[in-house]
């Protein structure tokens, strides 16, 4: 598996890097999880760039990750979220105005 997929989707560039990750829970957890860190591009600027809290769902596999990492991105590009360089959006400011 490669360390990072690149995808395209409607003029944006989708890249996701699955890294495992473990939880201390006791001293012989061993297992590991996976949290997605993505970055969607569009003509040359970050319109997000994000990573699963820790607080949400880590997943089994890197491809698993991977592949809900990649359906959140289109979902946040198809209902426009990630129109606008990261930075430059109003959207979230708290101040009432949009």
């Amino acid at each position: 598996m490669q360390d990072v997929i690149w995808e395209s989707w409607r003029g944006h560039t989708i890249s996701i890097r699955a890294v495992p990750v473990r939880r201390p829970v006791t001293r012989r957890s061993a297992t590991e999880q996976y949290v997605a860190l993505v970055r969607i591009d569009a003509h040359g600027d970050a319109h997000a760039d994000w990573h699963s809290p820790p607080s949400r769902r880590r997943w089994s596999t890197a491809s698993e990750a991977q592949w809900e990492a990649l359906r959140y991105a289109v979902q946040l590009i198809d209902c426009g979220v990630a129109r606008e360089p990261v930075g430059t959006s109003d959207c979230g400011r708290g101040d009432g105005e949009t």
